[in-house]
């Protein structure tokens, strides 16, 4: 079933939202990356996260999504049938980060987090969560930005989006305390301001 949905979801995205893509350098590969990475991605609406899917459709790629979508009617549906990891927004809950280390460590696979946690305004960014950094620091992941110019609709402009190298964190020189993720969260969210003020400039 999953690979159904997302056979129909990739043409739907071609096809209705038409997504452009820039990068900030060259790839060796376009349209995929050059090994399992962990992709932090602005958010604007709904589709972002079948967007950076089907551009880079030739990797598997874990979308994290709030567990209360999970439960919706339809959408829920989608989630469950395209590879995505719920996050438990109500409560304490650590467990998908050991299914996101598992995921790029083991399986050898891509995970995709959305660090502003809920709809930013276009062109206006929402702050970082932690999530992203901790999960970059655990997994040791190497990590690639996306900036996507949205909101994205369906039948609106044509999504455009941006793709930064893959590059890594310095590693913590005194644990993994709140300092070390809180520099390492502002750094990445500079990053995100950074990759958008380049995407402009291309329009």
């Amino acid at each position: 079933m999953t690979y159904i949905v997302e056979g129909l979801t990739a043409f739907l995205v071609k096809t209705l939202l038409r997504p452009k893509v820039y990068y900030v350098e060259p790839p060796k590969h376009r349209r995929k990356l050059d090994s399992p990475s962990l992709l932090i991605i602005n958010h604007t609406s709904h589709l972002d996260g079948p967007v950076v899917t089907t551009v880079f459709r030739r990797n598997k790629i874990h979308n994290l999504a709030a567990k209360d979508r999970f439960e919706q009617r339809g959408f829920g549906f989608f989630l469950r049938n395209t590879r995505c990891i719920p996050i438990d927004r109500q409560n304490a809950d650590l467990s998908w980060i050991h299914e996101s280390i598992k995921i790029i460590q083991q399986d050898k696979e891509s995970v995709a987090i959305f660090p502003e946690g809920r709809h930013g305004e276009h062109r206006k960014q929402l702050p970082f969560h932690p999530g992203a950094a901790m999960l970059a620091t655990v997994s040791q992941a190497p990590l690639v930005m996306v900036y996507i110019d949205g909101p994205v609709k369906i039948l609106g402009p044509r999504a455009r989006l941006i793709v930064s190298p893959q590059f890594h964190l310095a590693p913590p020189t005194q644990g993994m305390n709140s300092d070390y993720i809180n520099e390492q969260t502002e750094m990445l969210q500079q990053k995100m301001k950074d990759l958008m003020e380049e995407l402009i400039k291309r329009l």
